[in-house]
């Protein structure tokens, strides 16, 4: 269940390493843009994290991270 209160904006930096310490592994080596992607290890699927991350966009990641089993209370907990 997503958090009441989620930051109107956010780092991807900071975002990242929640994700990270939620179980994620953070993959940057892939190109030259400023992207970064988050895989699960145990699906292998990914998520893809911008340098601008709003409140729509953070609620939108935060869901798919729920869909791959995590919990999304857990990860802001780690921001």
């Amino acid at each position: 269940m997503l958090p009441p209160n989620l930051p109107s904006d956010i780092s991807q930096k900071r975002l990242a390493r929640a994700f990270e310490k939620a179980g994620f592994v953070l993959d940057v080596s892939g190109g030259k843009g400023g992207h970064y992607k988050l895989i699960c290890p145990k699906t292998k699927k990914f998520i893809t994290l911008q340098s601008k991350i709003w409140k729509q966009v953070l609620k939108d990641k935060l869901k798919q991270a729920e869909e791959l089993g995590y919990d999304a209370s857990k990860i802001m907990n780690n921001y």
